[in-house]
């Protein structure tokens, strides 16, 4: 079904299973930055970085000058430095929680934020039974500031997707600030190469939530680039092979360098993959023209209508005629 003309025909089964209520929006700091205008992961070490004062030479100041640096991306790969070794340098040069306060401090938004995408995806993560569920490993409060009646949970304390009851309102994977954007809320709070694979591989606890979660929802990603580190180490960590059920799917741009790809740089995006990435559009003004489709009827409502409407516009034998596209 396309949303919006010349847009890409997002998979019927897809907006199915979205009015089933099995559907997961899995979100990344792209959110955040369409209209509240927070950092990106990068963007974000550079800013901890003044917070703390780090030394003009010191490694992690050296490595963000190389990780912001255009000439070190290559198209559909992204950047050759992973963003979490920034975070994982200045560890070693500051005290753990002085670098997390000054993370609380630097995605603190300014002003009134504008959460038009946030209210999208809201919109589309709420079942036609009024039950919400989004997870999104952004450590700032916006999808909370759009409904503030949301269940919030944070690790360790995750809830169990096999549980209807258990599972519900926003999920912050990799941890969340506190009120004041002064110090992180969770015992957890995910930015260093370390603290990912601690969470993806030797405890392995973000790993299990998502893999829970593939066995019950088909998960949509939306607001991430090919070098995000929350991609690399899921990828990673799932071990996912071509073949496998087509249980995850990625919305993302045109520009070649903000692709998912798989971490050997082999582009997941065929139908027999367990990534099925919809592209060729501007992710959130179609998240948007969705969601005033989800707040009138259903999708498979409109997917019906839509039907209808071309069968209605084709030819009949009988009579000429153009067929009009829709």
């Amino acid at each position: 079904m396309r949303f919006v003309a010349n847009g890409p025909l997002v998979p019927d089964e897809l907006l199915v299973a979205r009015d089933n209520g099995d559907v997961i929006f899995f979100c990344g700091a792209g959110v955040s930055q369409q209209e509240a205008h927070l950092p990106s992961f990068v963007e974000l070490g550079g800013k901890v970085i003044e917070e703390l004062g780090a030394a003009i030479k010191s490694p992690a100041r050296t490595l963000f000058s190389r990780a912001k640096d255009t000439k070190h991306h290559i198209p559909g790969v992204g950047g050759l430095v992973v963003a979490d070794r920034i975070f994982s340098l200045l560890e070693r040069e500051f005290e753990t929680n002085d670098v997390r306060a000054a993370v609380a401090k630097a995605i603190k938004p300014v002003g009134r934020p504008a959460l038009g995408a946030h209210r999208d995806i809201l919109t589309l993560a709420t079942s036609r039974a009024g039950v919400t569920r989004l997870v999104t490993t952004n450590f700032d409060l916006l999808f909370e500031k759009c409904n503030r009646t949301l269940k919030v949970s944070g690790p360790p304390h995750l809830p169990d997707p096999r549980s209807d009851k258990e599972f519900r309102g926003v999920v912050h994977l990799h941890g969340r600030v506190d009120k004041t954007y002064t110090r992180p809320e969770d015992d957890e709070f995910v930015v260093s190469g370390a603290d990912f694979g601690r969470a993806y591989l030797s405890d392995g606890w973000a790993t299990r939530f998502i893999q829970a979660l593939l066995a019950r929802y088909q998960v949509v990603f939306i607001g991430y680039a090919a070098d995000d580190p929350p991609v690399q180490y899921l990828l990673e960590a799932l071990n996912l092979r071509a073949g496998a059920p087509a249980r995850m799917y990625a919305f993302q741009g045109d520009s070649g360098d903000r692709g998912l790809r798989r971490p050997s740089g082999k582009v997941v995006a065929s139908a027999r993959s367990p990534l099925m990435i919809v592209r060729g559009f501007r992710p959130f003004g179609i998240l948007s023209q969705a969601g005033l489709n989800a707040r009138g009827t259903s999708m498979a409502g409109t997917i019906r209508c839509l039907r209808a409407r071309r069968l209605a516009r084709k030819p009949s034998t009988h009579t000429a005629g153009v067929a009009s596209p829709i």
